[in-house]
């Protein structure tokens, strides 16, 4: 079982891609977990919808801030504050910003 840790999203790197920024926290080289567990950060930035990303592991969103669509498979989901969404496993999926700012989630991914 791994050691208790934390991190503050000021201490992390964010990866960049074409639609989005991303900042894993939790499952990461210095905090990590079983069962490919982590938690991370990730602003859509992009207004338009990035090539569709797919995962084997399923995945759950929390909307922090902004307005914003993610395209679930082949439904469009409103992202607003407060919104959670889970992502099945071998899901297509991607976001975009509908205003102005970046659209802030919370993101976790887990094993199947």
């Amino acid at each position: 079982m791994p050691d208790a840790g934390w991190t503050h999203i000021n201490d992390i790197e964010a990866t960049t891609y074409s639609d989005r920024r991303s900042a894993n926290l939790i499952g990461t080289d210095a905090i990590p977990t079983t069962s490919n567990f982590n938690l991370g950060v990730a602003w859509y930035t992009a207004a338009t919808f990035g090539e569709p990303h797919v995962h084997d592991d399923q995945e759950a969103l929390y909307v922090l801030s902004g307005e914003g669509e993610l395209l679930l498979g082949d439904k469009i989901v409103s992202l607003t504050p407060g919104t959670a969404v889970f992502v099945p496993p071998g899901t297509p999926h991607g976001g975009r910003r509908v205003a102005e700012a970046p659209v802030a989630v919370v993101y976790t991914h887990g094993a199947v």
